[in-house]
């Protein structure tokens, strides 16, 4: 990314600070009238993926040549299947709008990211497939203990489970059960390979890192006032500080990324490890429970199979 200079454009500075305060795997979409507009490695990026037109805009006041950048655009009214397609491959797009009408504002435009879209907490229904849940998950796992939690953004689903013991195993397993297309993975997590290759091969789910995001403490508040208890025994997790770490990492990120009310994520629901029959992935692919083995499709699964023609769907 080039820094703007003493002969930048005001538009351009207000583009850069935009685009710094975004991670770098981030593209962020910035509105410029009826466009979505992107720059330098990002229109690079959205222009091989999408197929768009590459050309460049003059970043300075002197519009030297050599201060051409790349960019490209897409209309706002038709963003959304533009978006759906990066997402689909594993990008995430920061919306950055116009806060203010363009023919009522004084100078530049005031400008602000409003969302961060990532595959695990798209809500839009052009971006989500019929009958079938889209989640996030969270994995924390230290020494002697470890948690998992998910969520499903679109419907508010939101939950929890501690693990202790063989804790690799059962989360391995449970993230087979609920299939999220993103995982935030714990320092722990993040360092296991079995975790790692299963959520990045097995899934094809995109890994995250927030190391800090895993702290107990701060895990336990964020989730105290998102669900409206007290203290963390009200909300089931006393003693599973497994659980707290990845229900809060998970929270926290959504929050983060997401930059609207979610008060519709309103009920924890905490599962307790090895209280039920737990089946790995492997099993729950070969009896096609959700999905049919061969199309990848709801269409030929049990899930699928109904007394009633019009639950199919």
């Amino acid at each position: 990314m080039s820094n703007s200079g003493p002969t930048s454009t005001p538009m351009m500075d207000q583009y850069l600070r935009m685009k710094k305060g975004l991670p770098e795997d981030v593209l962020l979409f910035f509105r410029l009238g009826d466009f979505y507009e992107m720059f330098e490695e990002d229109a690079r990026i959205a222009s091989r993926e999408l197929d768009l037109t590459l050309t460049s805009r003059d970043h300075a006041k002197d519009k030297s040549a050599e201060d051409k950048i790349p960019m490209c655009g897409v209309p706002y009214h038709s963003s959304e299947s533009y978006i759906a397609r990066l997402v689909a491959k594993g990008y995430k797009v920061a919306i950055c709008e116009q806060m203010e009408d363009p023919a009522l504002a004084k100078g530049l435009v005031q400008r602000d990211v409003i969302r961060i879209i990532t595959p695990g907490t798209v809500t839009e229904s052009s971006m989500l497939e019929e009958g079938k849940s889209t989640y996030i998950g969270a994995v924390y796992l230290a020494t002697r203990e470890g948690g998992a939690a998910f969520c499903d953004v679109s419907t508010g689903e939101f939950c929890c489970a501690a693990f202790d013991g063989d804790a690799v195993s059962h989360i391995i397993n449970e993230l087979g059960r609920f299939a999220p297309r993103e995982v935030i993975l714990s320092p722990g997590a993040r360092e296991n390979e079995h975790i790692y290759e299963f959520v990045t091969r097995k899934l094809e789910a995109m890994p995250e890192s927030a190391a800090e995001s895993f702290e107990y403490l701060p895990a336990s508040v964020l989730l105290c006032r998102q669900f409206g208890f007290t203290d963390i025994d009200q909300c089931g997790l006393d003693g599973q500080p497994g659980a707290v770490c990845a229900a809060g990492a998970l929270l926290g990120y959504i929050k983060e990324t997401q930059k609207f009310d979610i008060s519709h994520i309103n009920r924890l629901d905490v599962f307790y490890g090895g209280r039920y029959m737990e089946l790995d992935w492997v099993t729950r692919r070969n009896l096609e429970l959700t999905e049919s083995l061969r199309s990848g499709e709801k269409k030929g699964c049990l899930l699928y199979t109904s007394p009633s023609p019009r639950d199919r769907g």
